[in-house]
């Protein structure tokens, strides 16, 4: 037998079961969970778009046949089920449950074993390891399905300020953030590498589109085993001309206050993290060197256990220990020349510090890395080299500078690390389909 969209009864997604109350209706999907209790069979279904309970009474299906194989299914069983939809308070999910009048067509019975897979108590890498099994799961395709509608609420907020998404190139010749982390590969009879970042791409195109954005892939070779970590993550990046420093942290602002208190109403976020609070604007600014003589006093010590020095690198902890202090986002503004990429801009006033913030989030430290770009010519080839990097590969970076330079700034986020921040997930790996790690890049 084969289901078509005109059927008789219709097809209809679980979600949209509440506008069919006392109807008889169909729905397809996969047995999440079946319960036997004498004549009376539960079976969860799940068929993407949410779950359901049904209910099959002997006796009230088409024949003793389909109540008869309804007993022989187990857990993943795939199925169309016939029946009608009734308002009940006790039944889990809606209120919602269906009274099952026949089974419309077995698609595959399922092998019955998926409960050895995976158990109760399997630690991370089982888990891992039978991901593909795991994201059928209530709590992890929640996860999967707010990340999805984050994506949609961030593109939202672009659109709606005149933003023009593009998709710049993932395979490079040229580094973004450093020659240590990354992932170098043949192209060819060519080196190439993975992305660190689509940021230089973003910005030739801001000649064209004034705002442009970006959510693709980018990939990171550190060597990392920290809860907020992935060698490979979704880059939510975006460029804008006529844009100063100033500019660049009001738009940050707004664009994360946006999102997230739109977010924060999502039901997914009501459920699993219920203390989570809407965001006040202004966040707080400090620069890296107010940040330096805070950790100091509060006799937090640098990665090495000493006292932190101005030029020292502000790791994870005492990142995350400075912003719970605070205990608001806050903008880490100015850092050091020397630990930033050639791109920033120098500021005007202090020559040793770049216009530069990354943006902490309590609970879990730097969710967005942000600057100014510089938009001279000949500071940027000066740079360039002092970075020891040899200009010729950045000939049409440079370029920018000649043929109508402007002031421009941008910035980049870590979607998944927003995403555990929204959710206080305790580990990134929860936050994306199959999370690549620094020993794990299967499945």
């Amino acid at each position: 037998m084969t289901l078509y969209y005109k059927q008789t009864p219709k097809i209809v997604k679980i979600k949209n079961l509440p506008q069919h109350i006392n109807e008889e209706v169909v729905i397809r999907g996969w047995i999440h969970h079946i319960r036997h209790q004498g004549k009376l069979i539960f079976i969860i279904i799940r068929d993407g778009s949410g779950f359901v309970q049904c209910v099959a009474k002997k006796g009230n299906l088409k024949s003793e046949e389909s109540f008869s194989q309804l007993t022989k299914l187990s857990r993943e069983a795939a199925l169309a089920l016939k029946g009608i939809v009734k308002k009940d308070p006790r039944a889990p999910y809606m209120g919602i449950e269906i009274q099952i009048t026949d089974i419309v067509k077995l698609f595959h019975p399922s092998s019955g074993t998926i409960e050895l897979e995976i158990q109760p108590d399997s630690g991370p890498d089982v888990l891992l390891n039978k991901r593909h099994l795991v994201i059928r799961g209530e709590r992890t395709s929640k996860i999967l399905f707010f990340r999805a509608e984050a994506l949609k609420t961030f593109r939202r907020f672009f659109e709606n300020d005149s933003f023009v998404e593009v998709t710049p190139p993932t395979i490079v010749q040229t580094q973004v953030e450093g020659g240590s982390t990354l992932f170098k590969l043949k192209y060819f009879n060519e080196d190439a590498y993975l992305t660190q970042s689509s940021q230089l791409y973003l910005e030739t195109a801001i000649f064209a589109f004034e705002k442009v954005y970006c959510i693709l892939p980018s990939y990171r070779a550190e060597k990392s085993r920290t809860r907020r970590h992935l060698t490979e993550y979704t880059h939510l990046e975006a460029e804008m001309a006529f844009f100063d420093f100033d500019d660049l942290l009001i738009l940050l602002e707004e664009l994360i206050t946006t999102v997230t208190n739109t977010l924060a109403e999502h039901p997914i976020v009501k459920e699993l993290n219920p203390d989570f609070q809407k965001l006040e604007k202004p966040f707080r600014r400090i620069s890296y060197s107010d940040a330096i003589d805070l950790l100091n006093k509060l006799e937090i010590p640098n990665e090495h256990g000493k006292p932190f020095e101005w030029g020292d690198d502000i790791t994870e902890k005492p990142e995350r220990m400075l912003v719970d202090h605070i205990g608001r986002p806050t903008f880490l503004t100015h850092f050091p020349k020397s630990m930033k990429p050639f791109y920033m801009k120098i500021n005007d006033e202090n020559p040793e510090v770049t216009n530069s913030a990354d943006l902490l989030l309590p609970h879990l430290g730097e969710v967005i890395g942000s600057s100014q770009r510089e938009d001279d010519y000949n500071t940027l080839l000066k740079r360039i080299r002092e970075e020891g990097l040899n200009p010729e590969p950045y000939y049409w970076y440079l370029d920018l500078r000649k043929y109508g330079s402007v002031p421009h700034a941008g910035f980049g986020l870590g979607v998944e690390r927003y995403i555990q921040w929204i959710l206080n997930l305790d580990h990134i790996r929860e936050t994306c389909l199959y999370p690549r790690l620094i020993n794990r890049a299967t499945p």
